[in-house]
């Protein structure tokens, strides 16, 4: 079972499997919240389920002013130019704007530093 998640945005969320073998995943309610809980649980969850393997995540530079959270790996909409990704910006929780316009969302672990590369979940 996972019941909490060191990820912004991730509250609330959760992954359980019943007894009987069924699988239930709880969403955020916040849209943004609730696009990246599906990408980085139901995702790989679904893969697992039908025997897929999951799919490798480049490793981007990233660049941008970016405010990292202690303790958290934030997951920030980006635009990705084949050689390095920059945030669009429009990622709180209750917002789509950013990931409307974005190829992928960063991985940004709290000891990120401007250039580092991240994990790039692509979206389309």
């Amino acid at each position: 079972m996972v019941d909490a998640v060191a990820c912004r945005p991730g509250h609330p969320q959760l992954l359980a499997q019943l007894p009987d073998g069924r699988w239930i995943l709880g969403l955020p309610g916040n849209p943004y919240a609730a696009l990246a809980a599906a990408h980085t649980l139901l995702a790989p969850l679904l893969a697992g389920l039908t025997g897929r393997p999951l799919p490798s995540l480049p490793r981007i530079p990233l660049s941008g002013d970016i405010r990292t959270v202690p303790g958290r790996t934030c997951l920030i909409p980006v635009i990705w130019d084949g050689a390095t990704a920059c945030p669009v910006g429009g990622h709180r929780p209750a917002f789509l704007h950013g990931a409307a316009l974005a190829d992928g969302l960063a991985a940004v672990p709290p000891d990120w530093r401007a250039g580092d590369p991240v994990p790039l979940i692509l979206l389309s």
